[in-house]
């Protein structure tokens, strides 16, 4: 089987379905932003914010992957958005295991983000008072890099439909990578 690591932009549905298929196919599932704001300590959205601004989580995200790559069996994990488009990491998961590029429409994203409920982080423009909706803008920014995660992936998905059908797709592509042992 082997490690399958899940990229694409912010909140394409990385950690989500990977949660669900490692709970289906019963395997370990490790999420890296995750063990980057425990490694941390972070708690709130703006934590996360000042601690990416000042590069301290994707370093954090670094070390998780080298964490990740140490460990022995099989594992689905879902990284953050940055990290495949490190050189170093994109390295170190194409080696120990098969890339994944979940994708998902960036107007379907949006629209999620936007009715979700969840509130985010919002930055005022001190000169002009206007407002930054960092969501947005990291999707906005990551979706310029669509290039890259291509270019890195093994395989992709597209996660334009349900939770339910994105789910079966991930796991029909892993059953499928255990078959022809990719």
């Amino acid at each position: 089987m082997g490690k399958y690591f899940l990229i694409g932009i912010p909140n394409c549905g990385k950690s989500t379905l990977g949660r669900l298929a490692a709970d289906i196919m019963k395997l370990p599932f490790y999420d890296t932003d995750t063990m980057a704001c425990e490694r941390l300590k972070l708690e709130s959205a703006i934590d996360i914010f000042k601690a990416a601004f000042n590069s301290q989580f994707v370093s954090a995200q670094r070390a998780a992957i080298i964490e990740l790559a140490e460990l022995e069996g099989d594992a689905i994990i879902a990284t953050g958005a940055e990290i495949a488009l490190m050189p170093e990491c994109a390295g170190c998961m194409r080696t120990i295991g098969t890339i994944i590029h979940i994708k998902r429409k960036p107007e379907i994203v949006l629209s999620d983000l936007q009715n979700s409920g969840k509130r985010s982080v919002v930055l005022r423009n001190v000169k002009d008072g206007t407002e930054i909706d960092m969501q947005k803008t990291a999707v906005e920014l990551y979706m310029k890099e669509y290039s890259q995660y291509k270019a890195i992936a093994d395989l992709s998905l597209d996660n334009n439909g349900s939770e339910d059908e994105g789910v079966q797709k991930l796991i029909m592509l892993i059953n499928l990578c255990q078959e022809v042992n990719i």
